[in-house]
């Protein structure tokens, strides 16, 4: 029998590798991307679920960066536009 304070915590396959940037910076490179990002590579990236990764956009927009939504063959994209 094993204790719980003994045992690694299990993570899923969804979550993304650990590193020093927090979420809102990786979202914020992601979304900075030549090719944008839809709403399912968030999802993939962040193991969010649809509301919560466009709820995060919405995040970045009141943060104050230009976020811009097109259409496209693999479905809606985000885009953070660079300023000019």
């Amino acid at each position: 029998m094993t204790i719980a304070s003994e045992t690694k915590p299990k993570t899923s396959p969804a979550e993304p590798a650990r590193n020093n940037l927090s979420r809102q910076q990786q979202l914020q490179k992601l979304l900075s991307r030549k090719s944008s990002a839809t709403i399912a590579q968030i999802q993939k990236a962040f193991g969010w679920q649809p509301h919560s990764a466009r709820a995060a956009i919405s995040m970045m927009r009141k943060a104050g960066h230009k976020v811009e939504r097109s259409a496209s063959d693999k479905g809606t994209v985000y885009r953070i536009m660079k300023e000019a």
